[in-house]
C-alpha cells in the first residue's frame, strides 16, 4: 500500500476507530464524578441489587432509577435531576459522535473510490523506429516523429502537438484519449513548425500536452534539417522547338537548392537489377550541373525495384534521405 492510498482511507479508519472507542469507553465517562457518587450510593443501599456497577452508563442508571423504587430511595431528587440532564447530554454527544464518525467514514469511502485526477508527463519527440534510415540517435525532419507520454489517473481526451521551443511554431493538435500514450507526426505536419531551413541547420522542438486547464511541456530536442537526394529518371527537357529525355540528380532542402552550398557535389550508388543479375552504378553529381548520364537505363529490370544509396560527403550521411522516380516506378517521397 502506497502513502497516497493510505491517506485516502485514513478518514474512514479514524471514523470507525472513533466510533468503537466511544461505544466501548467514551459513553461511560460522561458525568464523571457525579455518576461515580450515584453508583456508590446505589452500591451502599442494602435493598438495591445492582450487579456490574462498572458497566452502568448514565442512561442505564436513569432507567434503573425510573423502574426501581428501592433505587430511587437510595438517592435524592437532586441526583435524579442531575442524572436526567446527564442522559440528555449523553444522547446529544452520542448523536454528534455518530455524525462525525459517519462523515469521516463517508469521506474515506469517497476519497478511496474517487478516480485519481489525470496527470500526464510528456516525453520529448523521438524517432518512430530505432532501426530507421539512421540509427545514430539524431532526429531528421524528413522522418516522422513519434510522441509518447506517461499518464496516471482517470482517462480523458487530451490535445497533443509539437512546438518549436525557440520560434513558438506549432503543429496541428491531435486529440486522443490519454491512455493511447503515443501519436506520430509526419514530416508534412512538421513543416510549418521548423523555422531554420539552412544546410546543417537544426530546430529545437518539444512535446506539448493540454488537458482540463493544464499544460505540460517536455524538454526540447534537436531536429536537424534533412537533405533529400533525388534521382529523377526519364524526365523531359523542353527546349526551343524540340524536347529530349533527361536524367537529373539533385540534393535539395524543401525541394530547393537555394539553401544548399554553391557547387555542392556528392556521390551515390544506384543499386538495381538487370537481366544478368545485380547492377551497381556509382554516380557523381553537382547541383550546379544536375544532369547525369545513365548509360545503363535500358538494361534495368524494373520489376525488381531499384534503390539509391548515399555515399559522400560522409558528414552528410545522417542527414540525407535518398529516393528515385522513373516512368516505371513512383516514390511518393520524391
Amino acid at each position: 500500500m502506497d502513502v497516497i492510498t493510505f491517506l485516502k482511507g485514513l478518514p474512514a479508519v479514524l471514523g470507525v476507530a472513533g466510533l468503537f472507542a466511544y461505544l466501548w469507553a467514551g459513553q461511560y465517562r460522561i458525568g464523571g464524578d457525579i455518576i461515580k457518587s450515584i453508583i456508590e450510593k446505589l452500591r451502599a443501599a442494602p435493598n438495591v441489587d445492582v450487579k456490574d456497577y462498572a458497566s452502568l452508563t448514565p442512561a442505564r442508571i436513569e432507567k434503573l432509577l425510573r423502574e426501581d423504587a428501592d433505587a430511587r430511595k437510595a438517592v435524592n431528587e437532586q441526583d435524579i435531576k442531575v442524572i436526567r440532564h446527564i442522559v440528555y447530554l449523553q444522547y446529544a454527544i452520542t448523536f454528534a459522535v455518530l455524525v462525525v464518525c459517519a462523515l469521516l467514514i463517508g469521506c474515506g469511502i469517497y476519497f478511496a473510490s474517487r478516480p485519481e485526477p489525470l496527470s500526464v508527463n510528456p516525453r520529448p519527440p523521438g524517432a518512430v523506429s530505432s532501426n530507421g534510415p539512421d540509427s545514430s540517435g539524431i532526429l531528421v525532419d524528413l522522418d516522422p516523429l513519434k510522441v509518447e507520454w506517461d499518464t496516471a489517473g482517470q482517462v480523458e481526451t487530451i490535445a497533443i502537438f509539437i512546438e518549436n521551443a525557440d520560434g513558438g511554431g506549432r503543429t496541428e493538435k491531435k486529440n486522443v484519449l490519454s491512455d493511447v500514450r503515443s501519436v506520430v507526426f509526419s514530416p508534412d505536419e512538421l513543416r510549418g513548425v521548423l523555422a531554420n531551413r539552412n544546410y546543417h541547420g537544426r530546430n529545437r522542438v518539444r512535446t506539448v500536452v493540454e488537458w482540463s486547464g493544464h499544460v505540460k511541456r517536455s524538454s526540447p530536442v534537436d531536429l536537424f534539417v534533412g537533405i533529400q537526394v533525388k534521382l529523377m529518371i526519364g524526365g523531359t527537357l523542353i527546349g526551343k522547338g524540340k524536347s529530349r529525355t533527361i536524367h537529373t540528380l539533385l540534393a535539395v532542402i524543401d525541394d530547393s537548392t537555394a539553401t544548399m552550398p554553391k557547387n555542392y557535389c556528392f556521390n551515390v550508388d544506384f543499386a538495381g537489377w538487370n537481366n544478368s543479375g545485380p547492377l551497381v552504378a556509382p554516380l557523381r553529381s553537382c547541383n550546379a550541373d544536375s544532369e547525369v548520364k545513365l548509360s545503363f537505363v535500358d538494361d534495368i529490370n524494373w520489376s525488381r525495384r531499384p534503390g539509391l544509396v548515399f555515399n559522400q560527403p560522409i558528414e552528410d550521411r545522417k542527414f540525407v534521405r535518398a529516393c528515385l522516380n522513373a516512368p516505371e516506378i513512383r516514390d511518393d517521397k520524391c
